[in-house]
């Protein structure tokens, strides 16, 4: 190794310092990195990994650079663009042609319940990091299996238990009737380890106000559903509303009726498609009196008060659709194979229990979801943050392959590819309080990368075209890929008891 390549090395470690230290036993010291090395030592070059000649796409916004270098040491990026020569010592991956974006995030999912097959499903589709929705022991066991090097998985961030009022309609939930309950489930939430309090559809106005100052009294975030009875001008304390719920009953002519009408309904309904044949109904009713200067204030406030939004619309399309179209999808039946067996007569129990839909009841369904995408561009338009979700778990919709899928409603939405890409990477990462980790390719950020046969940017849909996947500095190269999907086609054959927990929060 000359000279030149030496002083590359250490510069490489020095300016991903972080990177420097993950390296352990396999590489340099962080004296060493720091360039206190003897000149009769080895070169610091074990341990390290270069992918030379792929079109980097960072994720910081920057033009993509063409015959870029990425060099990870340990489970960190230490070097990423233009490098003059690789030292000797360090492994070479040659992905010329290829394209390399950062790893990819879904923050709504539900799935990591069947341990075995659910977490490597997301890991082998580019799915590095993931914010999962309903929190059990069992979802912190697996992130913990995950973080030892147990498990091939995602990195997570975990809810807490759903925090709903009496009209629950998911057993499990932690149900609350009055303040005084909501402000001991927030306190409940952060005892038992959950990142945030997940919040649901059922709760009074009261308990959810309480929820929030309770919530920043403990500086825990709270997420989830905005319930049905509020509006989302008095939810923006909410760190991210779900699904696009509630956007046009809020910026409706007429909003106040509608919300004087919802919360007039009973507390706590016998009828379990309460949300659908009410909440939904009203809500889909006040597209014909929204207001576009209602919906410009309520975007200025959720920027102001930096309110994210997650809207979820492969899960909500699909639910546009009839029951037997999901079930009978061509491209729903090859992934099925990947579904723990239990899981999927799961799912097709859900998918048999919703009503058939005539093709005109389609069609309204579907022309609502193009309302709500419409405006959903103008949220963007006006700032708002949007980050990529799916509710991979519920029904006929995949851990990994549905991220592709929501990227590209994204897209047909009104948001650029690489705006749909950043929804999905450093978007997905300043949501989570996780920036200074995630997000992006640059030096001292976490080694977990995605790269692909095509180019984004020129169709988002080449998300898909996956080449290879590096979570947490691990190179899964297509026959690791292939192999992986193998041994979770084999252990989703297997009988697995289903979780209690019903998976997924879509009640339509």
């Amino acid at each position: 190794m000359g000279d030149l390549a030496r002083r590359d090395v250490l510069s490489w470690l020095g300016k991903g310092a972080l990177g420097a230290v993950a390296l352990g036993a396999a590489g340099p010291t962080a004296a060493e990195a720091a360039g206190e090395v003897a000149a009769e030592q080895p070169a610091p070059a074990a341990g390290i990994t270069a992918l030379v000649g792929a079109t980097l796409i960072d994720g910081t916004g920057r033009p993509p650079v063409h015959n870029a270098t990425v060099v990870l040491a340990g489970d960190r990026i230490i070097a990423a663009g233009r490098h003059r020569e690789i030292p000797r010592g360090v492994r070479v991956i040659d992905v010329a042609g290829k394209y390399v974006i950062p790893g990819l995030w879904d923050l709504h999912t539900h799935s990591t319940f069947f341990e075995s097959t659910m977490p490597a499903l997301h890991v082998v589709q580019g799915v590095t990091g993931i914010r999962e929705m309903w929190g059990l022991p069992e979802t912190h066991d697996t992130r913990r299996r995950i973080e030892s090097g147990e498990v091939l998985g995602p990195r997570m961030v975990i809810a807490s238990a759903v925090v709903d009022g009496p009209a629950a309609i998911w057993p499990g939930a932690d149900i609350v009737r009055s303040p005084a309950e909501a402000r001991a489930a927030v306190r409940r939430a952060r005892d038992e380890g959950a990142d945030f309090v997940k919040v649901y559809s059922f709760l009074s106005p009261e308990c959810h106000a309480a929820i929030a100052d309770e919530s920043r009294r403990l500086r825990i975030p709270f997420a989830g559903h905005v319930p049905a009875r509020v509006p989302l001008q008095d939810a923006l304390a909410q760190h991210t509303h779900e699904h696009l719920y509630n956007i046009f009953t809020s910026t409706s002519d007429n909003a106040d009726e509608l919300y004087a009408r919802l919360r007039s309904l009973p507390d706590d309904p016998a009828d379990p498609n309460w949300w659908g044949r009410h909440a939904g109904r009203i809500e889909r009713a006040a597209v014909a009196t929204h207001s576009p200067a209602r919906a410009e204030a309520l975007f200025a406030e959720m920027v102001k008060r930096g309110t994210w939004q997650s809207p979820t619309l492969f899960v909500e399309r699909n639910l546009s659709r009839s029951p037997v179209d999901v079930q009978n999808d061509p491209v729903a039946l090859d992934r099925l194979r990947y579904i723990p067996v239990d899981l999927r007569e799961q799912w097709q129990a859900i998918m048999s229990g919703r009503p058939a839909r005539t093709p005109e009841e389609v069609a309204e369904a579907l022309k609502f979801g193009d309302a709500r995408m419409r405006l959903l561009r103008e949220m963007h338009e006006a700032g708002v943050g949007i980050v990529a979700g799916t509710d991979a778990g519920f029904a006929y919709v995949f851990p990994g392959f549905s991220l592709h899928d929501e990227l590209a409603l994204l897209v047909r939405a009104g948001l650029s590819p690489m705006a749909a890409l950043r929804s999905a990477t450093i978007e997905a990462a300043r949501c989570v309080g996780l920036a200074h980790e995630s997000g992006t390719v640059t030096p001292g950020k976490q080694a977990d990368l995605v790269v692909l046969d095509a180019d984004p940017l020129a169709d988002i849909r080449n998300v898909s075209r996956i080449h290879a996947v590096v979570t947490r500095g691990r190179y899964l190269g297509p026959a690791d890929r292939t192999r992986v999907l193998a041994e979770i086609e084999e252990a989703a054959q297997e009988p697995v008891e289903a979780p209690a927990t019903p998976l997924g929060c879509c009640a339509h």
